[in-house]
């Protein structure tokens, strides 16, 4: 059986599939880029949107609040058990504010490192359907996970500074339009996609 010029083999193929339709390599009205192998029968993924990200995050940032704070409850109780004293010095509050103010970097870190590396998504990530994968959509390697929180969480222990970098490698995902990547996923080679 003879192939007609015009079916799907004979066409150039990039990597992620068929030349653009007439609307461009985004779809109409500058739909975003799909990543990663299509699933059976169905069509690839679209990168996530800046406010599935950011809703992601204020979850993920909830689950570390609370974990800090359980984990401050039970080793206070746990000091005073021990002590036998009701009133703790100063010394071990001023050591919680230090951890507090400086921590959050390095709990941030192991955070998004640990989550990411394990499945593609923390909790938040999850919870609103999206994932990250890599620029070419296949999982994430351990390096890329680590990399990519680095530059994320780690910037985080310097109180303001640090979270000013933050602020802006988040709004730079508003500024890519067609991949919605910000500093960090730039750094990793990842994007961030839905399902």
């Amino acid at each position: 059986m003879a192939s007609s010029p015009y079916s799907w083999n004979s066409v150039p193929h990039g990597p992620h599939g068929p030349p653009a339709g007439p609307y461009g390599p985004h779809g109409p009205y500058g739909a975003p880029a799909h990543y990663g192998p299509a699933p059976q029968g169905g069509r690839q993924r679209p990168a996530a949107s800046f406010g599935r990200r950011f809703t992601a995050r204020v979850v993920d940032y909830t689950v570390i609040s609370v974990v800090v704070v359980v984990a401050f409850v039970l080793i206070s109780a746990l000091a005073e058990v021990s002590t036998g004293r009701q009133d703790i010095a100063d010394p071990y509050f001023e050591a919680w504010a230090f951890l507090f103010v400086f921590g959050a970097g390095p709990v941030v870190f192991l955070h998004d490192w640990l989550c990411n590396a394990a499945g593609g998504r923390t909790l938040g990530k999850a919870t609103l359907g999206i994932r990250v994968v890599r620029a070419d959509g296949g999982p994430l390697r351990q390096g890329q996970s680590a990399g990519r929180a680095a530059v994320f969480g780690l910037p985080q222990t310097l109180p303001c500074l640090g979270h000013l970098f933050t602020v802006i490698d988040c709004l730079a995902g508003l500024a890519d339009s067609e991949h919605a990547r910000s500093v960090h996923d730039r750094a990793g080679g990842t994007v961030v996609v839905r399902g």
